[in-house]
């Protein structure tokens, strides 16, 4: 799980990071002795021993391939290099990927401070399918989280820019996040049975992780392997943020025991995770792999935040209401279990046909427990609970032919990609009265919408061809969709005349084409195509929950979102530099706004907007300054335009600044390397309404050194935010200016600042 040796292996971990580019790399020693997951490795030319391969992603074609061989933008990140860098979560994996971003919620309604997903050119939430081994991430609703991660025994994370629906289905409609976990092979590089161990500590929230694998070869056609991991955190610490509110001020009642705006709920956080692979290759056509992925993550939070006097939403005035105590729980899940056979005939039409099924349920359960005193000075207690699950069963049926016509070479990709989904949400309200001695129960408040079960079954199909004697490359794909979505409202489902919730059905064809011209050795062009679909939610479909003061009604006639979405891109790979530049643009219709309010009512709803157009230019590179020093970079430029009905005015979209990041790694000695990386943003200088916040730009760097301690173990050390630098990142453009006291008091502006200065330290062991 670490890099024994890392001459080029942190180099090429910062070029794979940042750049999805080709060619030989520097030489790479006894990274294989220390357990450290590597790219592959060759010769070079002159027999000069290993050097690093590109790194291999399957996500681009379904089919294991360079990431500088297909056309389309991929980054790459293995996980010994975050590893080596203390990312241990979502945001801080994207650290280094201009164009991507995570968002943090630190809201009242949600104060456990989790991820709600991944952000791709522009594009968020659950319009990027999120994978691990290839099964669906659980999709986030407005009450929930999406932040079912814990990075401990990850091999790879694959991250697809643009549109992948051909492949991988609805919910691919902005790109993939997809995560691969260690094989049994990972640990036992060749040994009959061998083992890897991992300390951590991350001070930006306190968190210390342990973890151990173990791997054994019981015979040369059985391997099975097991790991377990715990990680113990408090809420991050934002030092940089002020106690003030800043720009919004800060109306929390600190006098009555309120933390001030500068600080996230007190929070412990426990989890554990169990995985286990069994792997058996009983013939040399058949190969059969099974899977368990337990991870179960408990948060308990004291909402400081919340305590002393209730503000009125539009007056800012206190209401009346005194609350003394707001103690809250969320508990999340992850359960996978999957087997996978694989089989390569010798002799047919069929190269190998990869089948797979697993059962992966998700729940997250949330509870809480307030004491206060309401407006009429009584005395009373509030439970409130939530329970929220998908349940996934999916099946994939993938089969490769390879032949050739002609003058081509083809590889055809096949198969059917299906899954059914059970989705339930429940909720319960219990006000116990003490001074008047009475109990009253409301169910399906929040944002309750009807449970329902989803099934997809698409087929898919495309073709790589080689023509021109390798120098001509395209890449045709079709892929047909469909969706059935029935809702299956309980009890507590209030229906709205005129919204019930129906069954929805819809099916669409999805094409791609891809196309890659070598020039010469050195220069390489490509383009690319794609559609994307995106079915709505049952959320989105069927949320309904009448109130005193405004109405959530369904929206079930909402329409599909889709995109069509087009790369050009140039790549250049010589003997010391390399570079690539892409421009994109996306196309989006019926794009799905949430909480609509309707001009002159008390609805809040869902609505299609007319069309969203996001385009820009990425661009990365390289340069072998010398052999034991590399420099590298790479940015990403943004812009978008918004429109919400049919001749309605363009307004801009939210997005990301112009980002950029610049790495330098220096190997001193053979047991001793340096990396220092920066990354920078412009301002933003306009944003979806005008009263947005626009965070002002910002340059920070981060330093890293790994020391071999032994020939079995690694120190890895690092401190994020050198120089202590107070920002905003792009996730705070989504927060006005002009903010009612109600709401900077609840969601404080100066919890979007970035951390501090903080440090993170691993020991990384093989036995």
């Amino acid at each position: 799980m670490f890099r024994k040796s890392r001459v080029v292996a942190t180099l090429w971990a910062t070029t794979a990071f940042l750049m999805p580019l080709h060619g030989a790399v520097m030489a790479q020693d006894r990274a294989a002795e220390a357990g450290q997951t590597t790219a592959p490795t060759t010769t070079d030319k002159a027999g000069n021993g290993p050097v690093m391969l590109d790194p291999v992603t399957i996500y681009a074609t379904r089919q294991e391939a360079s990431v500088s061989d297909v056309a389309a933008s991929i980054t790459v990140v293995d996980g010994g290099t975050l590893e080596a860098r203390g990312q241990d979560s979502l945001q801080s994996m994207v650290r280094y990927m201009p164009g991507v971003n995570v968002t943090r919620t630190t809201s009242a309604t949600d104060p456990f401070a989790t991820f709600s997903g991944v952000t791709i050119r522009g594009v968020s939430g659950n319009r990027v399918q999120m994978m691990i081994d290839g099964s669906r991430v659980a999709e986030r609703i407005t009450d929930g989280t999406r932040d079912y991660f814990d990075f401990n025994f990850i091999k790879q994370v694959d991250v697809v820019k643009g549109p992948s629906s051909v492949l991988w289905g609805s919910d691919a409609l902005g790109g993939v996040v997809a995560f691969t976990t260690i094989d049994p092979e990972d640990v036992l590089q060749g040994q009959d049975r061998a083992g890897i161990g991992r300390l951590a500590f991350d001070s930006v929230n306190d968190q210390s992780s342990a973890s151990v694998a173990f791997a054994q070869r019981f015979s040369p056609d059985l391997t099975a392997l097991i790991g377990i991991a715990r990680t113990d955190g408090h809420e991050i610490e934002l030092s940089n943020a002020r106690a003030d509110g800043g720009i919004y001020g800060c109306p929390r009642d600190t006098a009555h025991g309120a933390i001030a705006c500068d600080r996230l709920n007190p929070a412990d956080i426990a989890a554990n995770r169990l995985l286990a692979k069994l792997v058996w290759e009983p013939s040399d056509e058949h190969k059969l792999s099974f899977s368990a992925d337990l991870l179960n993550r408990q948060t308990d939070v004291v909402q400081k935040a919340q305590l002393g006097a209730t503000l009125n939403s539009i007056t800012g005035l206190p209401t009346g209401e005194m609350v003394y105590g707001y103690d809250r729980a969320l508990t999340v899940k992850r359960h996978h279990y999957g087997i996978e056979h694989l089989w390569t005939p010798e002799n047919g039409f069929v190269d190998e046909v990869r089948t797979t099924f697993s059962y992966t349920p998700y729940s997250t359960s949330r509870r809480g427990q307030k004491w206060s005193r309401n407006t009429s000075g009584q005395e009373v207690i509030l439970n409130d609970r939530l329970d929220y699950s998908e349940k996934f069963y999916e099946l994939d049926i993938q089969a490769v032919s390879r032949f050739a016509t002609g003058g081509a070479d083809h590889v055809v990709t096949w198969g059917f990609d299906g899954d059914l989904t059970k989705t339930d949400y429940s909720r319960l309200d219990i006000t116990r009265n003490l001074t008047l001695g009475t109990v009253t129960e409301v169910r399906a408040g929040g944002f309750n919408f009807a449970n329902s079960e989803t099934r997809r079954a698409d087929l898919y199909v495309q073709d790589h061809i080689t023509l021109a004697e390798g120098r001509l490359e395209l890449t045709p794909g079709l892929r047909f969709a469909t969706y059935k979505i029935d809702p299956n409202p309980n009890a507590d489902y209030q229906v709205v005349t005129g919204y019930e919730p129906r069954e929805r059905s819809d099916h669409e064809v999805l094409g791609s084409f891809g196309a890659m011209y070598h020039l010469n050795d050195q220069y390489t062009v490509w383009a690319n195509f794609g559609q994307g679909f995106k079915m709505p939610t049952a959320q989105q479909l069927y949320t309904s929950v009448p109130g005193t003061f405004f109405d959530q009604i369904p929206a079930p006639d909402l329409k599909p979102e889709k995109v069509d979405s087009y790369e050009l891109g140039l790549r250049h790979q010589g003997e010391k530099s390399s570079f690539g530049i892409t421009a994109f643009r996306a196309n989006y219709d019926n794009f799905i706004q949430s909480f609509y309010n309707p001009p002159n009512t008390t609805v809040y709803t869902y609505r299609n907007l007319s069309s969203v157009k996001v385009w820009g230019v990425e661009l990365e590179g390289a340069y072998q300054i010398r052999d034991d020093l590399r420099v590298t970079a790479s940015a990403a430029w943004q812009k978008g335009r918004q429109r919400a009905e049919a001749g309605a005015e363009e307004t801009p979209h939210n997005l990301a600044p112009l980002t950029g990041v610049v790495g330098l790694a220096w190997d001193a000695t053979p047991d001793l390397s340096f990396e220092v990386i920066g990354t920078f943003a412009s301002r933003v200088k306009e944003t979806a309404e005008e009263d947005d916040f626009k965070p002002a730009g910002y340059g920070v760097i981060d330093a890293f050194a790994s020391w071999n301690l032994t020939e079995t173990a690694v120190l890895n050390l690092g401190v994020q935010n050198l120089f202590d630098k107070r920002y905003f990142d792009a996730n705070a453009v989504s927060y006005g200016v002009n903010p009612s006291p109600a709401v900077a008091a609840q969601n404080p502006l100066e919890l979007q600042t970035a951390p501090g200065r903080f440090f993170t330290a691993s020991i990384d062991m093989r036995f």
